[in-house]
């Protein structure tokens, strides 16, 4: 069994939360769980290369925010707090990168 859950069911931790639940109701059929983005994320890290490339400045603020205090409300162990901060830094260092070689091809984002 595949689930799949993205987008408004993991918004924040309570929704996680109701997620977890969802898979835990399922031991018996072992199920391979794919996550895809929070809430809208998908939508404003492409923002934030259009925003990279027309003015040449990285802003992910809300992202971070968002990701930490799930994280903070979730009460998950450090080393995830630590994987988290590395693909936000990541993050930033690739729009660092759109901003200067001004380029948001397909292949970039």
């Amino acid at each position: 069994m595949v689930m799949k859950f993205g987008g408004s069911s993991v918004a924040d931790a309570t929704r996680m939360r109701e997620v977890a639940s969802i898979i835990l109701s399922f031991p018996e059929h072992m199920p391979v769980v794919v996550l895809s983005a929070m809430g809208k994320t998908t939508n404003e890290i492409e923002a934030a290369g259009r925003q990279a490339l027309a003015e040449g400045r990285v802003r992910i603020d809300h992202l971070r925010a968002l990701h930490l205090e799930t994280l903070d409300a979730l009460a998950l162990p450090a080393s995830c707090g630590y994987e988290v901060r590395a693909l936000l830094r990541e993050l930033e260092s690739l729009l660092d990168g759109v901003s200067m070689v001004r380029e948001l091809t397909p292949r970039t984002k």
